[in-house]
């Protein structure tokens, strides 16, 4: 016959719940959070009470924000954004005045090589090529 399926741990349940909820695992979710910019007191406490909300559904103990908190988390990541905008030199659009993105081609005789392109593409399709060391 078929094999028994082994039951489920709590902390499977409680992920399992969560992802359904959220659509991410806990770390995902808090990295993505801390890299948007939020203070990381405001997140735990929301989080804290988000984990504790899907366990008493999913019958199950929740994970704290101690837990679940990614160890390659920075410090500040709104600091950690600001320092990373200093050290690199973004170009602004001749034609629009909006900031430049980098780019990579994805077809063509430039694929796979890295170009600036406008924000505010498809109103403003301005490119430049980007310098080896940018």
């Amino acid at each position: 016959m078929y094999p028994k399926k082994k039951p489920k741990s709590d902390r499977e349940r409680f992920l399992d719940a969560f992802d359904k909820r959220v659509g991410a695992a806990p770390e995902e979710y808090l990295r993505r959070k801390l890299a948007a910019g939020m203070p990381e007191s405001e997140l735990s406490r929301l989080y804290d009470a988000l984990a504790i909300e899907i366990a008493m559904k999913a019958r199950c103990t929740a994970l704290r924000y101690a837990d679940c908190k990614p160890q390659d988390a920075k410090a500040d990541s709104a600091d950690w954004h600001r320092r990373r905008a200093a050290t690199q030199a973004i170009p602004v659009c001749p034609r629009c005045g909006g900031r430049m993105v980098r780019r990579t081609a994805q077809k063509g005789p430039n694929a796979d090589r890295v170009f600036w392109g406008c924000s505010n593409y498809p109103a403003c399709r301005f490119t430049k090529k980007a310098e080896d060391g940018e």
